[in-house]
């Protein structure tokens, strides 16, 4: 294994429109005979988690999300690699989730 090894996670995820316009992604942690462990990768860990996408009603260009996230990366990471890490991931989590959103909606 590497100093920081890369992360493997295998989530079942359900993605759900409703009536009013909202959209939900929510995903939890699963095993898979399908999906062993890799050699080289830390199978990482998901708690339920997911987003809530609702339209802000009278304001057509405007969502109100609401995240949430457990994640458990496994391994022996030292907290400063863990804290320097997450920032940067969920920063680059929202413009995808964007995009997502206006793939869905068209």
């Amino acid at each position: 294994m590497k100093l920081i090894s890369p992360r493997d996670f295998v989530d079942l995820v359900l993605v759900k429109k409703y009536e009013d316009g909202t959209i939900s992604s929510n995903a939890t942690h699963v095993e898979h005979p399908l999906c062993p462990p890799k050699p080289g990768f830390v199978r990482g860990f998901n708690h339920p988690c997911g987003c809530f996408c609702e339209p802000l009603p009278g304001e057509p260009n405007k969502t109100h999300l609401v995240t949430f996230f457990q994640t458990d990366l496994n391994g022996y990471l030292p907290q400063s690699v863990v804290d320097s890490f997450f920032p940067r991931s969920m920063a680059e989590f929202y413009p995808n989730l964007q995009k997502a959103v206006r793939k869905f909606h068209h």
